[in-house]
């Protein structure tokens, strides 16, 4: 296996809201001999994001290009301030969907001679995975999405509560300015996660943080006019608006843990079930397990995209 970090200068990212550096760092992994047209395939992962090429992450890809796997693998750095990303544009984040879509595909598929594109990710990287297949069916021909966010009821309703306590004992600036001061403790991460995915889903350059949040600070009522606009980026709310284009997809891959601490088996079952009634090709599955440490999937995952992929070419 060959590996590489590649500088990247993103136009996309200078003079974003944040100010997170537009230069990211880009892990690369090949196999030692290369076919033509291999597929390009990019994680999107972003929180803990660390310029290591050799990981456990790199441990998976090794093994499946031992097995035969003939693959560009990509592990973009996608951090931000908030420590989480959602992989589409933002004027309060960043334009980090055309970071994806009109910069480091069209980059690498011309560096690597590439085929076939597909993205996969876990958690808020399924969730882009998912979005940005259906948003770009022009250039991405498959996806897997692991436990991805959606169902954003089941998925926010803990962290909205936490956050909303939070703000009672300290107030936003600052409570904001501390958890964007350090690195969050995983108990604050769920406040921060809730005001990232604010500046995701209802930016407001208006407002004096970049965001509005779907909750009354005062009250902690959900704010209907706010909470549509997330809800409207819900895959499990908008799968059916894109059944025709998923139809199309060449590979699509879902799986969940039985015992995700975030309930995401329920937005992903949601989406198993409204895909095969919707006649939607799919592979997918439920592990016995949880949220977190299972790097391990991508070993089921990966494969299948390629397989489908090279049919389907």
């Amino acid at each position: 296996m060959k590996t590489e970090i590649i500088e990247f200068e993103s136009d996309a990212l200078k003079n974003n809201y944040l100010g997170d550096d537009y230069r990211r760092q880009i892990l690369v992994y090949t196999p030692d001999d290369m076919d033509d047209s291999c597929p390009l395939m990019i994680e999107l992962a972003g929180t803990n994001w660390k310029p290591r090429l050799h990981n456990k992450f790199a441990g998976v890809v090794e093994r499946l290009f031992s097995q035969g796997l003939k693959a560009v693998i990509i592990n973009p750095n996608f951090s931000t301030k908030y420590n989480m990303n959602q992989y589409i544009n933002s004027p309060a984040v960043g334009n980090y969907e055309d970071f994806i879509i009109k910069e480091i595909i069209p980059h690498f598929k011309e560096r690597y001679s590439t085929g076939k594109t597909a993205l996969f990710g876990k958690s808020s990287g399924g969730f882009g995975s998912y979005t940005l297949a259906v948003r770009h069916p022009d250039v991405i021909n498959g996806f897997a999405d692991h436990f991805g966010d959606s169902c954003f009821f089941y998925l926010y309703a803990d962290d909205f509560a936490y956050t909303y306590n939070q703000l009672q004992k300290s107030g936003m600036k600052e409570l904001l300015n501390r958890l964007l001061s350090k690195k969050p403790t995983d108990e604050e991460m769920r406040a921060l996660n809730v005001f990232g995915s604010s500046a995701f889903y209802s930016p407001d350059l208006d407002s004096d943080y970049g965001f509005d949040l779907p909750f009354d600070i005062e009250t902690g009522e959900i704010l209907d006019e706010i909470w549509a606009k997330w809800k409207d980026l819900d895959p499990a709310k908008n799968v059916d608006l894109n059944l025709e284009i998923l139809k199309k997809m060449d590979a699509i891959y879902i799986d969940v843990g039985d015992a995700d601490e975030y309930h995401l088996y329920v937005g992903s079952r949601v989406l198993h079930r409204k895909l095969a009634a919707g006649g939607v090709k799919h592979h997918y599955e439920e592990f016995q397990g949880g949220h977190f440490g299972n790097s391990e999937r991508y070993l089921v995952s990966i494969p299948f995209l390629y397989d489908m992929l090279r049919i389907r070419e």
